[in-house]
This record gives structure tokens, sequence and C-alpha cells, in this order.
């Protein structure tokens, strides 16, 4: 019941707030929110008293605040002068023509104030010139953080102005100037004992990497393959190589235990007077079960460099294990005296032995989750 009440509260709310007439935003000197919510309740209700009282008022307020706002501005040093003044021409621009799209309000107001075409057009006009400046002082500025800003207001521009040659070329070279290059070189495994291939590691790093090229508009990745063709100077190298791998020692165990099995099981008969009964008792076997466990451990290293200067900027050393576990046994007894989990390591037989490129392609996974969330932090920071 609570809660259909707060539901009831809330809608009557939202209800009376589309209705209102503009009164608080006029008490509050909201005028041309005044005019907007006014002219809004005389299209529900076009004799609307409270509407056309504060229509009536506001009006004139708002307009001479729109052009009072006009005026400081123009007369202001802001390096986006013109662009706050072709906004608050709009802002006057929009009260008029919601006025004549308002019969009711139209009555009130038949001639509203608006700042015509040519107007509009000569100021929109030092608006673009502006936008172009500011936008040409930050690329200037240097720095790729000046250069994202240059980027912001060159699409403000270009919205202004479509065909604005200039501001293309110029958004081009800022966004060039904002993203970072970046090579990365994953280096291949090599082994003194072991021909071992981590070339699908690889390739599951490079996948990643492709994706947070795309994720990261300001990050540019390529091969070393890729920067040598195109004589690229990057801005950093990231190198990702193996510092060592290695299959531990194998350790094995083994466990010999009685077993009795977990409820009675029929084990005979017996006759009483004629009659033939089963014999019932729990069993037991003589349970053998051996363990054995190969530990591999490895270890990478990643470190980015800034190109120019060779110094290193960030580094990690992913490391992990990874243990392979396998059990096989026998038993001397009844059969039913072993549990499932039993019965099943008796059916094993003994191991063969994974190869070592088996060891180390399972030692790679939790590699590959430490080094690609690397990648993706290292990304983000630089975005």
């Amino acid at each position: 019941m609570k809660k259909h009440l707060i539901y009831f509260v809330l809608l009557v709310s939202i209800v009376l707030s589309g209705c209102t007439s503009g009164k608080s935003a006029l008490k509050q000197g909201d005028y041309y929110n005044a005019v907007l919510q006014s002219v809004n309740r005389l299209r529900q209700k076009p004799d609307h008293e409270d509407a056309i009282r504060v229509l009536k008022e506001a009006y004139p307020m708002a307009v001479e605040d729109i052009k009072r706002d006009i005026d400081r501005t123009t007369a202001s040093s802001d390096p986006q002068k013109w662009n706050r003044v072709y906004d608050h021409m709009k802002r006057a621009n929009h009260l008029a023509d919601q006025i004549y799209h308002c019969p009711a309000a139209k009555r009130i107001i038949p001639y509203p104030f608006e700042y015509g075409i040519s107007t509009m057009e000569n100021v929109k006009e030092e608006a673009v010139k502006e936008l172009y400046q500011n936008a040409l002082a930050f690329y200037n500025a240097g720095g790729r953080e000046n250069a994202k800003r240059a980027i912001e207001i060159c699409h403000k521009l270009l919205d202004f102005a479509p065909g604005h040659v200039q501001g293309s070329r110029l958004l081009q070279d800022a966004e060039e100037a904002a993203t970072l290059h970046i090579v990365v070189e994953m280096l291949p495994y090599t082994h003194k004992k072991y021909e071992l291939s981590d070339e699908a590691f690889r390739n599951e790093i490079n996948n990643h990497i492709a994706s947070l090229d795309r994720k990261y508009k300001y990050i540019k990745v390529y091969s070393p393959t890729q920067a040598e063709r195109i004589n690229l100077s990057p801005d950093q190298i990231i190198s990702v190589d193996w510092v060592n791998f290695m299959v531990g020692n194998t350790n094995q165990k083994q466990i010999e235990r009685q077993v009795t099995s977990a409820d009675s099981v029929k084990v005979g008969e017996t006759t009483i007077n004629g009659v033939t009964y089963d014999v019932f008792n729990k069993v037991h076997a003589q349970l053998n079960i051996n363990t054995m466990e190969i530990i591999s451990n490895g270890k990478m290293s990643i470190r980015a460099k800034d190109f120019a200067t060779g110094r290193t900027i960030s580094s990690h050393a992913p490391a992990g294990s990874y243990v392979w576990h396998y059990e096989w046994g026998s038993f001397n007894g009844d059969e039913r005296a072993l549990n499932k989990e039993e019965w099943e390591i008796c059916r094993n037989k003994p191991p063969v032995l994974p190869s070592p490129q088996f060891l180390f392609t399972e030692l790679t996974k939790p590699l590959y989750d430490q080094t690609a969330d690397w990648f993706e932090r290292h990304f983000r920071k630089y975005q």
C-alpha cells in the first residue's frame, strides 16, 4: 500500500510539473523558462489566466536578459565570445518560434523579437573563425592533450561549417598529433633443452592487442614488420619476452588403505528349517592409489620504452605455474567396498606422461590473463 502511495505522489508531481504555468520560474527570475512553461500551458488550456499573466510579464524581461548577455559577451575578451553570442541569439529565436507555434501565445505577443537570418549568419561566420583560431592555438601548443582539445573544437567547427577546408585539415593534423604510435614486439620462445612453440599464445595476445587498438581511438599499434615497412618512428616500443620455462620435479606417491563398503551387501545365503535366506554384511578391499604430479613454472617480461630516449616507462613480469595431476590404482578384495571415485581411479591405466609442449601450452593460459590485463591498463593510461 505504501509503495502504491509513493508511485501516486510521484505521478501527481510529474503531472503538475508538466502543467505548470511558469509562476515559480518567474518568481525565481528565470524568465526564459517562465516563458517556455507558460506557452506550453497555453497550448493545453488557451485561456489559462496564470499562464497569460506570466507570459505578458516574463517575455519582455527574457528578451532583455538575452540582449544584455549578448552585449556583455560581445564586449568581453572571452576567446569563445562569438559562439556564446550565437547561442544567446538562438535562445531568443527559440522563444519566438515557440510563441509563433502557439495561437494563444501569439495573440498575447503578436510580434515576438527574433534575430534575422543575415544577422545569425554573420555571427555564425565569426563563431567559425573563432573556433578555428581556438583549435589552432591548442594544436600549436603541442602535446597530445592539447591536440585532443583541438579535435573537440574542430568537430564543433565542422558541425557549424561542414565544408570548412582548413578545419578539416586541422582535424586530421590534430588526430595525428593526439595518436600514440606503439610498436609491439612479441619475441618467440627459445630453449636450449626443449623445442617448444608459443605460437598459439602469441596469436591470442596479438588478437587481444588488435581489439584494444580498435577500442582506444588515440592508440595505434604496429608490428615490427609494419613499422619498418612505413619507416615509422614510434612513440613507444613494447617488448614481450620469455624469461624462463621449467618443468619442475615429478612428485609421485602411493597410498595403501583398507576400504569398507558404506552399506551391507549380500555376501551369501543360509538355510534355516528348509528356508533359504540372504546373508548381508559389509565387505572389504585393499586399495592402492598412485598419484603423480608434474609442476611447470614460467616467467615472462613485458617492457615499454620511450622510443626517443630509450627510457623504460613501464614494466611487468607475469609469472605462473601449471600442475599436471594424475591418479590411477588397483585393489585386492571385493570391488563393492569401493566408492564411485575410488572405482574410477582404479579403472585408470598408468599414465602416458605429457609432453613438454603440452605443459608449456597449459602454462601460457594463466600468463595470458596477466599479459592481457597489463596491456589493457597500459593502453587505458595513455589513451
